[in-house]
């Protein structure tokens, strides 16, 4: 079925890793990154996630599958094993011992992360586009799964090996990012052309549509900080948009201009937003004044950065990115 979503082409497609300086001022975090090493990878990557131990990194690559790798050593990560029945994934989100997966055409799928050296995929539920990209409820009952021309797929993985859908929330546009607030509650969804969607998912099988933004570009992928207060939106050639998620009949927001903001995600302590600029690298925001965001530095890679996850102890960020297989890039 035909994809809507904007992308790069397939080719050498790998990791990036940023290595702070452990500095805890948001001001000085994530500043003065230098490339330390590259390490190649087969095909395309496009996600990336760092499991809840901090002691594996996750990495979905094209023709190759799900690549778990050991980061005892930060600088030097170690490919443990690979799950290569998943060829297509494009979002990884860790709950545990569980892995919950966009894997494009194939859906949702869930692999059981217990034992590294042999990963286990315990459940799968095609659905009927291309999943792009999976949100979870804070309970883990309920995955929310961005299903491109579908719109997104409400599907209930309380029983991991049997996840069974539960209601389609439709897209007038193409559904590619999505987002829970902290409470599980409210769902946004990137849907490209037609702007964010707000809804309710307080009853998941009956989803409430609640609202609208509407940023200049295309998002394509959301995340919501852990206060609640603030929706961050990768936007293509819109740049990253902030937006106030409050009640009120006027809502403020802003813009900042980048050439092609592809991902987005926030350092833990909130000041920091990560940006996957398609063709400049990484984007390093100021969110301290969430709606007077500034660049603090820009990293420049060969294209096109597609995935970011940020350590516990916000020392390293991973960036799945193209062509240059895994770079390592330290933070002084």
């Amino acid at each position: 079925m035909q994809t809507f979503r904007t992308r790069v082409g397939w080719g050498c497609l790998g990791l990036v890793l940023f290595l702070s300086s452990g500095l805890n001022l948001a001001q000085a975090a994530f500043r003065a990154g230098a490339v330390i090493g590259q390490v190649s990878t087969q095909g395309s990557a496009h996600a990336v996630a760092v499991t809840a131990d901090q002691r594996h990194l996750l990495v979905g690559v094209a023709q190759e599958g799900l690549l778990i790798m050991d980061l005892r050593s930060a600088e030097q990560p170690v490919l443990i094993s690979k799950l290569s029945a998943l060829q297509q994934i494009e979002s990884i989100v860790v709950r545990g011992k569980l892995a919950f997966i966009a894997n494009g055409a194939g859906g949702l799928a869930i692999v059981d992360l217990s034992q590294p050296s042999a990963l286990k995929l315990l459940g799968k539920l095609d659905t009927s586009s291309y999943a792009f990209d999976l949100a979870l409820t804070p309970d883990g009952r309920t995955a929310f799964v961005a299903d491109n021309s579908n719109g997104v797929v409400v599907i209930d993985v309380s029983q991991p090996s049997k996840p069974r859908q539960l209601a389609v929330i439709p897209s007038s546009a193409a559904s590619a990012g999505v987002a829970l607030s902290a409470n599980g509650q409210t769902l946004y969804i990137a849907d490209q052309a037609d702007g964010i969607q707000q809804v309710d998912v307080r009853r998941p099988q009956a989803p409430v549509h609640q609202g609208h933004f509407n940023p200049a570009g295309h998002p394509q992928r959301l995340v919501v900080s852990k206060d609640g207060r603030w929706l961050f939106s990768a936007n293509n050639e819109g740049g990253l948009s902030v937006h106030a998620l409050q009640n009120s009949a006027t809502i403020p927001s802003t813009q900042l201009p980048m050439r092609n903001a592809f991902a987005v995600t926030l350092s833990q302590d909130g000041q920091t937003a990560l940006v996957a600029d398609l063709f400049n690298g990484l984007v390093v925001v100021d969110v301290s004044r969430p709606l007077e965001p500034h660049i603090q530095q820009s990293i420049q890679t060969r294209p096109a950065v597609q995935g970011i996850a940020v350590s516990a102890d916000q020392k390293m960020a991973y960036l799945a990115h193209t062509q240059t297989g895994l770079t390592l890039i330290r933070f002084r």
